[in-house]
Order: C-alpha cells, then sequence, then structure tokens
C-alpha cells in the first residue's frame, strides 16, 4: 500500500487483532508499554529481533512480508516438518491450483498488452503465491528425502 512504513503496517496489525492486548503484547515481547506504543507510532524503530515473535504472536506476517518486499524477496512459510503422504498431496494439489490461476491472471493481464495498475495489483499476488507453495514445496521435499534417508539408515543398523 502507498505511504506504507514498518510502524504503519505493524500498528494497523495490532488494531485489527482486536482479540489482543496490547500490554500482554508488550509483556510476551520482554518490553514495556511505553516502549511498545513509541514503536507502533513510528517514534522509535522497533527492534528487528522482535519482529518475528511479534508476527508469530499475532498471527499475521504482513510486517515481515513488507520487509521482504522492501529487500526484492517474497517470504514464506516453511512446512511444518511432520508431514504425512496425504499432506504431501494436497500441497501439490494446491500448488497446480495456484499455478493454473496466477496463469490465467497473467494471460488476461497481457492479453491487450497494457498492464494497468488494477491488473498488476490483482495478477502479483497471484504469482507471488505460485512463488510461496514453490519454496514450501521444496523444504516439504527435502524434509522427505531427509526422513527417508534416516530411515533407511537405521533400517540398515537394525539388520546388522
Amino acid at each position: 500500500m502507498p505511504g506504507d512504513d514498518l510502524a504503519s503496517i505493524l500498528s494497523r496489525v495490532v488494531d485489527t487483532t482486536a482479540e489482543y492486548d496490547i500490554r500482554l503484547l508488550a509483556q510476551q515481547l520482554g518490553t514495556n508499554y511505553r516502549s511498545l506504543m513509541y514503536w507502533l507510532r513510528g517514534d522509535r524503530p522497533v527492534p528487528a529481533n522482535l519482529l518475528p515473535r511479534m508476527c508469530s504472536l499475532l498471527g499475521n506476517y504482513e510486517v515481515l512480508d513488507f520487509l521482504e518486499s522492501q529487500a526484492g524477496r517474497v517470504a514464506f512459510k516453511i512446512p511444518e516438518p511432520h508431514i504425512t503422504l496425504e499432506k504431501e498431496l494436497v500441497a501439490v494439489s494446491h500448488l497446480i491450483k495456484e499455478v493454473g490461476e496466477a496463469l490465467e491472471s497473467v494471460a488476461g493481464t497481457l492479453a491487450d498488452g497494457v498492464v494497468e495498475d488494477n491488473e498488476l495489483r490483482r495478477t502479483i499476488p497471484k504469482i507471488e503465491a505460485v512463488i510461496q507453495e514453490c519454496a514450501s514445496l521444496k523444504y516439504l521435499l527435502e524434509d522427505l528425502c531427509t526422513k527417508r534417508k534416516k530411515k533407511s539408515k537405521a533400517d540398515r543398523t537394525v539388520s546388522r
């Protein structure tokens, strides 16, 4: 969003997370209420080491997404380490769906040879979602491979 900065995004996220008590948030972050309010108003910079915990507590990662976009990167959530085959298949299915939606959106955006602002706002998130799904799937596949190797090694040790 135009004019967004770290403090305004953070403040908006805290405001929209109405069930979260700001004093409790400060306590869980190991700081005091006054410091947290300075950060939310943009009067002082937020310590970077507190941002991941703050996002986890609030269940919202917009602040980290903003920082990633400022660095020209796209963030994604690493999948949980205990993935079943069923969850793996769901992840692949989700990726295929995301790719289809992104390609459809790109085709619509490029159809007339002109890229309008509203088309860009609609298409970019779909492309980013595909990138995130691919990265997440990468970690999932690496985790499955690591587990297979450990299981294979354990099986060889037991058979000796």
